[in-house]
């Protein structure tokens, strides 16, 4: 599966396929109801799987009706990935916490109707996360500015200062609207799991090896 993470778009000519997940170029194809209609149906193919993913395509309202378009504005005015309805998200670090996990696999599943709420899940995640790190319960800003002073890279606090803003656009008003850029909201699940890596993975791992060296020698720290 390629690492690019580009969401599926309507029209996109290339993006992550919901069906095999490969970044590929996509074939679109119109469903023609017979010689002189379309339906609102449209299939893009993914150039790897060649498997279709179907999609609702319908401007809005329309002022005049078009024979050859007779469902066009009976569907609200969306373009909206119908099926699969796998999510093209990366899954969560196996060492995420429980709790946390069960938000992050939330905002997987709304992710494709709505990234603006899968941001806002997300934010959650790193306030969570930033309470078991801390051991306490409090603001997510003030509280990612303790985990600096104790020695959180920069790294990490840019992913975490970067799901916090966009978490905080999506549910206020604000400058950027996720839903018009799903891409972004995509690359959020990636800092996350980057954030968890290091955050607990990577501890857990050296402290597994840590304890294979002798009690007695080892610094207090």
């Amino acid at each position: 599966m390629s690492n690019i993470d580009i969401a599926p778009g309507f029209r996109k000519e290339s993006f992550n396929c919901p069906r095999c997940g490969a970044f590929a170029g996509m074939k679109w194809d119109d469903l023609l109801l017979n010689s002189n209609e379309y339906a609102s149906i449209v299939f893009s193919t993914c150039a790897a799987c060649k498997m279709p993913s179907v999609w609702i395509s319908d401007p809005g309202i329309i002022s005049r009706p078009r024979p050859e378009l007779p469902m066009q504005g009976l569907l609200g005015g969306r373009q909206t990935l119908i099926f699969p309805m796998e999510c093209v998200a990366p899954q969560a670090e196996d060492d995420m916490p429980a709790d946390i996990k069960v938000d992050f696999e939330e905002a997987r599943l709304v992710f494709t109707h709505s990234p603006r709420a899968a941001a806002a899940l997300l934010r959650l995640c790193v306030q969570k996360l930033c309470q078991q790190l801390l051991g306490k319960k409090g603001d997510i800003h003030k509280q990612i500015g303790e985990l600096v002073e104790m020695g959180l890279p920069s790294r990490v606090l840019k992913a975490f200062d970067t799901i916090r803003i966009f978490g905080n656009e999506s549910v206020h008003p604000g400058t950027v609207n996720l839903n018009d850029t799903p891409e972004v909201a995509l690359a959020l699940f990636s800092l996350l799991n980057m954030a968890v890596r290091h955050c607990i993975t990577e501890e857990k791992e050296l402290e597994a090896i840590r304890a294979l060296t002798p009690e007695a020698k080892r610094r207090e720290i």
